[in-house]
């Protein structure tokens, strides 16, 4: 049980809940100029050779509490992820809208450079405008996506599902090409996972399958014809303050791919970083402050100043007293907002409120 501190209107959880589930946030992911991490990884696929790793035993299962041991793994390459502001370049003139971009590559291979271009849009998450990449499946290296994507969202809870589709046009030895992704996400287990020389750290997995397709218009007609589908399934495992701490994908295939699978085509795990989580260091959540409690013809609103250190909060309300078993929550669990609309009011009776501030 956590320890509580009963404050007015406010509470402090101090502790960990082993069979909670945390939140994933922007604050989590890589969005801040000058962020980088650096990921252990097996040797990549070759124009015409592929070098597929033994996962066996190391997805785990949905739901939870996992433990994910992954401190075991290859280390054939290290991949180093940059996070770069907007400037006056070739990649960032191809793509205005961006203001950020993930900039990554070998570092065996440094000059091998792949960019992301995205920007962190507050209440949304990661919107992505297109990929850059000097590769022989394109004549530009620039791709441009016809709509920009929100490939993680502001905050993943467990349970969370969404799907992306990106479509972008290029063209292969002259022959125009257009691909299509479609991505669906699911935030289906949780638990906790061990980084190798970083330690252990809750996190939630999100289960993804990514359909992959080309039509290319061979006679210049502006006629396509499908020529290529695949299927992977890619996991993440995204954990506060280090983002996609690590990634396992399948081996493609002609079908949607199991859940569970005995080969990658790329183990990616997370033993460097600049990064740190939000408000770290912290021990407890600071009492709620600045609660402003309007009541309106059906309905109260209530709204408060976000809480150093908290990751959540729950408003409660009492009818009879103020001892511990009078208060009953009002909000979801977990509940990251700092404002609230009881709109269940009866005039002929007093209601008190309060908010209680939590961290896991």
């Amino acid at each position: 049980m956590k320890p509580i501190k009963y404050l007015p209107l406010a509470c402090l959880f101090l502790g960990l809940n082993l069979e909670a589930q945390i939140t994933i946030t922007s604050d989590d992911m890589y969005n801040q100029p000058g962020e980088y991490y650096r990921s252990y990884v097996n040797q990549p696929p070759a124009l015409l050779q592929r070098f597929p790793v033994t996962v066996a035993g190391k997805l785990g299962e949905s739901g939870g509490p996992n433990f994910w041991d992954f401190t075991d793994g290859p280390t054939d390459e290290v991949f180093r992820y940059d996070y770069v502001e907007k400037a006056t370049s070739i990649v960032f003139n191809d793509f205005p809208e961006a203001s950020l971009a993930e900039r990554s590559y070998r570092e065996s291979k440094p000059n091998d450079v792949s960019w992301i271009m995205f920007d962190d849009v507050e209440n949304l998450g990661r919107k992505v405008f297109g990929f850059w990449i000097i590769n022989a499946q394109f004549d530009d290296p620039s791709n441009r996506f016809t709509l920009p994507i929100v490939d993680f969202p502001a905050e993943i809870n467990y349970g969370d599902t969404w799907t992306t589709t990106a479509e972008y046009q290029n063209s292969l030895l002259g022959i125009p090409a257009i691909y299509n992704e479609v991505q669906s996400f699911e935030a289906d287990a949780y638990g906790f996972i061990e980084l190798p020389e970083l330690g252990v750290f809750e996190c939630l997995r999100i289960n993804s399958l990514k359909d992959f397709s080309v039509a290319i218009d061979f006679n210049g007609t502006a006629t396509f014809t499908n020529v290529e589908r695949q299927f992977t399934r890619i996991y993440y495992w995204l954990v506060p303050g280090k983002g996609i701490a690590a990634q396992i994908v399948s081996e493609p295939s002609g079908n949607p791919v199991a859940e569970q699978f005995n080969l990658a085509s790329m183990f990616q795990r997370t033993f460097e970083t600049n990064k740190e989580e939000k408000n770290a260091g912290c021990l407890e959540a600071a009492a709620v402050t600045g609660l402003d409690i309007v009541h309106q013809p059906n309905l109260v609103r209530l709204k408060w100043d976000e809480a150093d250190c908290a990751q959540n909060y729950r408003v409660q309300f009492s009818t009879s007293g103020l001892g511990v078993e009078d208060w009953t929550d009002l909000s979801p669990t977990p509940y990251t907002d700092t404002f609230f609309i009881d709109t269940n009011v009866n005039k002929a009776r007093v209601k008190i409120y309060r908010v209680l501030s939590e961290r896991n």
